[in-house]
């Protein structure tokens, strides 16, 4: 495209310079006007004399050779003026002309209109994220406009100027052709997608999708029409692409990226979590990923995992250990800090993953918790290894990485202060090392690492964004004034806090710039600091106009003020009315930059707010912003936990649901092949084991979760999934005190709360009904002996029936409904039990289990006693 202009400019350079030397005959005087504009005009004014002497008529006009070679730089100048367009439309990209599929068979034409609409609605819904500062999804760009099928040529040429210059501009950038096929392998059905360039001679690319069904391999044509479009296009320089420009990005990269975002949205986050790894191992390298995992991470509240995710993101700067640690040790205005490549990749969103991973450290009441947290004996134990993979990961990191800011402090317990880096790091892997781990001075040590990275921050942070403008928005989500915000309010009032909450001889000769609890006035006058001038000109000069990113900073230092109950009642009230301020000047500021901070992050699970939520003030804010028809409530302090335990309830009555359905529609295909028999018994005892694994560590690993659901998703129909909703989302907490609040208005939030306790302790009562040790009535047991008893009987031949298959799928059928029962807190908890000790289990000489059709009986087994089966 750059090429294109280029040459356009040339070959306009080139005729306005012959046209005027054609009107040198007829001199133009521009004397007595202003001097700037002297030149220009007589320019100009020449350029006008030699275009009237070419189309004038008779022996007053040009010459022959001048007007032919005119016309030849006219038709030369249009003609990459065209060009120029083309590539500009390719690369924006302009419009895409989706032609109707084609059927290579005649069985697949009443699906034409149907699939062709559903491969149009896919790329029309396809959208580009830009990194924001918050684990949010930002405003959508949208990506291709879709036209239908167009003329690319008109019937009749037009003879005016305007109607010339009319077919000039391009109509289309690209056209995408598709051709329906069927073969005998597996998967059968496919799609030949061609996508056309026509900014390109001959360029072409064509592939050939397949997929088990119609509907799939148009999803996934779909994305490789989108996978080929982004490397040639401008998306390929915003994030999370720029890695991948001028180069072939992988479908399956693309299809996860955008399955995982969608799924996001919708609040499933065990799946997107699935996908954005899926993502990530295909492109390990790319921070945008990485930094949306920790979104997700930071919205279930695993502050720990957000941590090392966000650490991973930011080592992906470029730069050597080495060279990281020499930049550590360069002061602010170090010039060689300034001069080193510092702006090379502050665009790519490491900036902001630089911002919300110094937001987590600094997030102590989370990130500190989860660090020294030690569960019970048998309690969350696949939580707990993986904290403690973590730590041992993170506790070297932290200490190399911070070290030079515990030099001179004195340890408690100690006399003399840390000297030298080898001292330094030894101590900080101690403390944050197995043995030792005490919160207290956790927390004090992450917060002086949150206060370190902050200045880092600071420093790296370009100061020439805002050079063009003043008053200009910055690119990104992060300005430089919240980041001050951070830096020397937000920051420096939690470490007093956390000061002043631990013990007094903890830690000696460590200054904190404010106190605790900071009276109102006080962190009003350093807001205003933070802010600076800059604010107060815009303040002053565009009506009260300001960055919704400083607006929301500035409350959440406010509601920081509020926490742990600090302060009298009059010094609450004031900073509620000063946070609540702050973000109605963020919401009046940016109304598409502050409403996609989405609605659950800021009135449930944004940590600082935790005491201002419970506010009067904040609550009618609430109703202005986000209007809901349920009366005002008091939110939990902790919302995310109520949340979680009710959607692990929700996902297992989903999955006994679609189980349940799904032994139904089994015995109805009676009588089965013994490996068919087999891949039932095999998977179920495999579903019992994951529903084992989400009781025991009372559903708060999302592995066990999203193991459930890949696991029940290969085996039931898709009509099911969708019928039952799985996955589940994660509820919100406001839909929960909707419900609530139908049976009693003013003891919503206690019913909650007794709604959650009860959810956890059916699951820990799950735990030993599921269990296999010393448990003959286990389902995994029993699931395992019928998989042993089908395997004994593959050496018959022919169709196998089984009496005994056909009661042991009403036995599941029954299973999973006392399944759903058993996690419903309205019903009985004894309901899984009772359902497993009337289950029958095959007997131990497996002859009698199944048997060939011939050897008699209604369903092939010998007459007299029990079916095959015992109980």
């Amino acid at each position: 495209m750059a090429r294109s202009v280029a040459v356009t400019l040339l070959a306009f350079g080139v005729l306005f310079a012959v046209v005027r030397a054609v009107g040198d005959d007829n001199p133009w005087d521009a004397k007595g006007w202003p001097g700037f504009i002297e030149w220009p005009a007589e320019l100009f004014m020449q350029f006008i004399d030699g275009a009237a002497s070419l189309v004038e008529v008779g022996n007053g006009g040009a010459s022959l050779t001048a007007r032919l070679g005119c016309l030849a730089l006219l038709i030369g100048l249009l003609v990459t003026l065209r060009r120029s367009m083309l590539m500009y439309s390719a690369y924006k990209p302009g419009a895409v002309d989706m032609k109707r599929l084609v059927a290579s068979v005649p069985d697949v034409e009443p699906k034409l209109e149907g699939l062709t609409a559903q491969l149009r609605k896919q790329l029309s819904e396809t959208n580009l994220y830009p990194p924001t500062a918050l684990p949010s999804e930002a405003p959508a760009d949208n990506f291709l406009d879709l036209l239908g099928d167009i003329e690319l040529e008109p019937k009749k040429l037009g003879t005016s100027l305007l109607r010339l210059f009319s077919r000039l501009r391009p109509k289309i950038a690209y056209t995408v052709r598709g051709v329906l096929r069927v073969r005998d392998q597996e998967p059968c059905f496919g799609v030949t997608v061609t996508v056309t360039s026509y900014a390109i001679r001959g360029g072409s690319r064509t592939e050939a999708v397949w997929g088990s069904t119609w509907e799939q391999a148009v999803q996934d044509a779909g994305y490789w029409v989108m996978a080929a479009l982004v490397p040639v296009t401008r998306a390929s320089r915003r994030p999370p692409w720029q890695g991948w420009h001028g180069r072939d990005l992988p479908p399956k990269l693309f299809a996860a990226y955008q399955g995982a975002q969608e799924l996001s949205r919708d609040r499933k986050f065990d799946d997107a979590l699935d996908l954005y790894y899926e993502a990530l191992r295909i492109d390990p390298t790319n921070l945008y990923l990485r930094t949306q995992i920790a979104g997700i991470q930071e919205q279930l509240w695993l502050h720990l995992d957000a941590l090392e995710t966000y650490y991973g993101a930011i080592c992906l700067d470029g730069q050597s250990s080495e060279q990281r640690n020499a930049r550590m040790d360069m002061g602010s205005w170090d010039v060689r800090r300034i001069l080193h490549r510092r702006y090379r990749w502050w665009r790519s969103g490491l900036l902001e993953a630089r911002f919300r991973y110094a937001v987590v450290l600094g997030v102590v009441e989370r990130t500190a918790e989860q660090w020294c947290q030690r569960e019970d004996p048998g309690c969350c134990q696949r939580r707990e290894h993986a904290r403690v993979q973590i730590r041992k990961a993170l506790a070297p990191a932290l200490s190399e990485r911070y070290w030079r800011t515990f030099v001179g402090l004195v340890p408690p317990g100690e006399r003399w202060p840390l000297v030298g880096a080898r001292e330094t790091k030894e101590w900080l892997s101690t403390q944050l090392g197995e043995k030792e781990r005490r919160e207290e001075i956790v927390r004090i040590i992450l917060l002086l690492a949150c206060r370190e990275e902050m200045h880092q921050l600071a420093a790296d942070y370009p100061r020439t964004i805002r050079l063009r403008h003043p008053f200009t928005r910055a690119p990104g989500t992060l300005t430089r004034a919240s980041l001050l915000l951070n830096r020397d309010v937000w920051g420096p009032l939690r470490l007093a806090k956390a000061c002043r909450e631990a013990a007094p001889d903890v830690w000696l000769r460590l200054d904190t710039s404010l106190s605790w609890p900071s009276a109102p006035e006080m962190l009003q006058h350093r807001v205003k600091q933070a802010r600076g001038r800059l604010h107060r000109l815009r303040r002053r000069w565009l009506h009260g106009w300001s960055l919704w990113q400083d607006c929301y900073n500035a409350a959440c230092v406010y509601a920081v003020g509020m926490l742990a109950g600090a302060g009298t009642d009059a010094q609450r009230t004031a900073l509620a009315d000063l946070a609540v301020k702050e973000l109605e000047d963020a919401r009046h500021a940016d109304l598409s930059g502050f409403h996609f901070l989405t609605r659950s992050w800021l009135l449930a699970e944004d940590p600082d707010f935790e005491e201002l939520r419970q506010t009067d003030r904040f609550i009618r804010f609430e109703r202005e912003a986000y209007p809901h028809a349920a009366p005002d409530r008091h939110r939990p302090t902790l919302p995310v936990l109520p949340e979680v335990t009710v959607y692990d309830q929700h996902l297992l009555s989903g999955c006994a649901q679609v189980m349940e359905h799904t032994w139904r529609i089994r015995s109805k295909q009676l009588p089965a092949e013994p490996h068919q028999l087999a891949e039932w018994f095999s998977s179920e005892a495999e579903l019992w084991r994951c529903i084992h694994r989400i009781a025991e560590n009372e559903g708060r690993h999302w592995r066990d979760r999203e193991k459930l659901i890949q696991d029940v998703r290969e085996i039931a129909d898709i009509a099911l999934l969708a019928k039952f909703d799985l996955p589940s989302r994660l509820p919100e907490m406001d839909d929960l005190l909707d419900d609530a609040t139908w049976l009693n208005v003013r003891d919503a939030n206690e019913r909650v709360a007794a709604m959650e306790k009860e959810v956890t302790s059916r699951l820990s009562y799950l735990t030993k009904v599921v269990s296999d040790s010393d448990n003959p009535h286990s389902p995994i047991v029993l699931s395992t002996e019928w998989l042993a008893s089908v395997r004994n009987t593959r050496a018959s031949t022919g169709f196998v029936t089984q009496a005994a298959v056909k009661q042991a799928t009403r036995d599941y059928e029954i299973a999973w409904r006392a399944l759903r029962d058993h996690v419903n807190p309205d019903e009985s908890r004894e309901a899984l039990a009772t359902a497993m000790r009337h289950f029958h289990s095959p007997r131990h000489n497996w002859w009698r289990v199944a048997a060939v059709i011939r050897t008699g009986g209604p369903y092939g087994f010998r007459r007299g006693g029990r079916a095959g089966f015992d109980k």
